[in-house]
């Protein structure tokens, strides 16, 4: 009787399920360390400086895979969606200092309580999602 009710009221399922709107991050907000569930870890530093540990990067055209995983030092920066990567979804841009991987963006994304930082790899019908949550 009740799933009747709801049908009749005609309440659309988007009210219930409500629109998403990814954490609007500043840069300070970005600071300190971002965990995979795999080890890997990126640590936007103040001054645009990185340190990461095992954090996936784009790989160059010639090498095999669509990425490596990557330790060391580099830049972050904050950018806004229509800065790059045809996204209307902040991010921050990771540059390496060394010969591992390419440039890579971190789209911004869960909740304000949840922040996360993703990307896909590969096809994106049958990519690698990579998930970096502050822990």
């Amino acid at each position: 009787m009740s799933f009747a009710l709801f049908i009749v009221r005609g309440v659309p399922a988007a009210s219930l399920a409500g629109h998403y709107e990814p954490p609007q991050l500043s840069a300070g907000q970005l600071l300190g360390d971002w965990r995979a569930t795999d080890g890997g870890v990126l640590k936007p530093a103040p001054g645009g400086r990185a340190e990461l540990t095992r954090v996936p990067a784009h790989n160059d055209v010639d090498e095999d895979g669509d990425f490596s995983l990557c330790d060391g030092t580099g830049t972050w920066t904050l950018k806004g969606g229509s800065d790059l990567r045809d996204t209307d979804r902040d991010g921050v841009l990771v540059r390496l200092d060394g010969a591992c991987g390419q440039e890579t963006y971190w789209t911004i994304g869960g909740t304000a309580q949840d922040p996360e930082l993703f990307v896909l790899f590969g096809d994106p019908d049958a990519g690698e999602l990579r998930i970096m949550p502050r822990p």
